[in-house]
């Protein structure tokens, strides 16, 4: 019945489609007269209805005519009743320009995104799981025991904090071997920021990249080096900044250890120098930056200086020298009181002055115990004119006049003997690689080393070493 009606009203538009059709042309290509086709027949787009497309399940376009009012039971011209409407509701199938294989591939991508959501929640629930031993269990001491969400949420995010921590963290838990014991060792340590603290690098079209030592810095490691164990922290990575630091040192007189990136840790951020991880006792460390964010976590072991950027007048290394000094000649216990008296200052000019009103302050008294002990007054008893006392030295004086002997001596032993002792290092290194070969070579043949092997054969090495030394002492 429904294909009889569709038939009745496909007819109608055939005989106006024939109707609209003129003469056959020469080519035998029917042509249609714009001149004489009625409207309606313009309009026509399709021998087939929007029932006829519908039922097809096609999409059928939203005309822009407006709506005609339908009489109920009747069929509105070109449409349908609002009773076949309400039975074609939800019959018709939706039309997608997605081809069959752009559907598995969708399908697929749905199927990798709940593997991989439940991998993830796999993994969720395995860093939930109980603590693995009882050191895990004591570095998170505060997260409760038990399956609880909120002790499954705690393992969670401290698991997660400890992988995030192995990249964040030193690369060693001891940053410096064990201090030398008296009297090798130095009491104080100072750590000494590398850019743009002791050199400063920059690059420019016509040379390139060129790198400048800070004026006096030769004097200022030499000098110092006498009273501190000196260390290089570097902020860039050891392949960037090794050469640098060995140049600074050529004879390894001075700086004892150098550290670079691989050493810091990395907070908010921010490449952070944690001197607690020196080995080192904090109160007895001194760090010299000119970056605030290098020594957030310490602020009282630091000394700030203004980033120097290649300007040929700089002095306040050189200007620093005596401060450090002083500090090293007091022995005292706790270098951070001393250090935090000087934040927000300019260390060098504030050391500078408050030196001046000591010095000036030790004049006097000395002049006035000099006059309480009578040297005035017999000259005035005698009719002499008095003297005036000589400039008294301070015990600081004293320290830094000895001090720059040291270093004249030691730099005129290096100006002898420096090549030599290069070759013994160099010798020594090539000695250190031929024990290194040895044992991997053993390694391989014989596998590792007993305790007991080791232990004698460095038994062995210092008895050579000693034999040397006592032929050289006979010679």
């Amino acid at each position: 019945m429904r294909s009889i009606r569709a038939l009745t009203r496909v007819a109608p538009l055939a005989r106006a489609t024939i109707a609209r059709t003129s003469r056959v042309g020469h080519a035998g290509v029917r042509f249609y007269s714009e001149e004489k086709k009625p409207e309606a027949a313009k309009k026509s787009d399709s021998i087939l209805t929007d029932d006829l497309l519908a039922q097809a399940g096609m999409e059928v376009p939203e005309k822009d005519a407006p709506k005609q009012e339908q009489a109920s039971g009747e069929e509105a011209e070109g449409g349908a009743s609002e009773e076949q409407k309400k039975r074609w509701a939800g019959t018709a199938k939706k039309s997608s320009d997605k081809s069959s294989t752009d559907l598995k591939r969708e399908r697929r991508s749905n199927m990798a995104y709940f593997a991989m959501l439940g991998m993830a929640l796999g993994y969720t629930g395995f860093l939930a799981r109980e603590w693995d031993d009882e050191e895990e269990a004591q570095r998170h001491s505060e997260v409760p025991e038990g399956y609880s969400p909120a002790a499954c949420y705690g393992r969670v995010a401290a698991r997660v904090s400890d992988l995030f921590n192995y990249f964040n963290d030193p690369v060693f838990e001891k940053l410096l071997p064990d201090p030398l014991p008296e009297p090798y060792g130095r009491p104080l340590t100072l750590v000494l920021g590398l850019d743009d603290v002791l050199i400063h690098s920059e690059w420019t079209r016509e040379h390139g990249w060129r790198t400048a030592k800070r004026p006096g810095l030769d004097y200022f490691l030499g000098y110092l080096a006498q009273y501190y164990e000196i260390v290089v922290f570097s902020s860039n990575y050891m392949v960037n900044s090794e050469k640098a630091v060995a140049k600074l040192d050529p004879y390894r007189s001075s700086i004892s250890h150098a550290l670079f990136r691989e050493a810091t840790r990395y907070k908010h951020g921010n490449v952070v120098k944690d001197i607690s991880s020196l080995n080192r006792d904090p109160s007895k460390v001194i760090m010299v930056e000119c970056n605030p964010e290098a020594y957030s976590l310490q602020p009282d072991n630091a000394v700030h200086l203004d980033p120097w950027l290649g300007t040929a007048g700089d002095k306040d290394l050189v200007r620093l020298i005596p401060f450090l000094e002083w500090i090293a000649a007091q022995n005292v216990k706790d270098v951070r009181p001393i250090l935090k008296s000087f934040q927000g200052t300019h260390v060098p000019e504030e050391y500078a002055r408050r030196e001046a009103i000591a010095r000036k302050k030790f004049e006097e008294e000395f002049r006035e115990q000099y006059s309480r002990t009578g040297g005035g007054w017999a000259a005035k008893f005698l009719g002499i004119q008095p003297q005036a006392p000589p400039t008294p030295m301070m015990p600081m004086d004293y320290v830094r006049q000895e001090g720059q002997k040291g270093y004249e001596a030691f730099q005129k032993y290096l100006a002898e003997h420096g090549e030599k002792i290069l070759a013994e290092e160099k010798e020594r290194e090539k000695q250190i690689l031929n024990e290194q070969k040895f044992t991997l070579n053993k390694l391989v043949t014989e596998g590792l080393p007993k305790p007991e092997e080791i232990a004698a054969r460095q038994a062995e090495l210092e008895k050579e070493a000693q034999q040397q030394l006592q032929q050289q002492q006979k010679n």
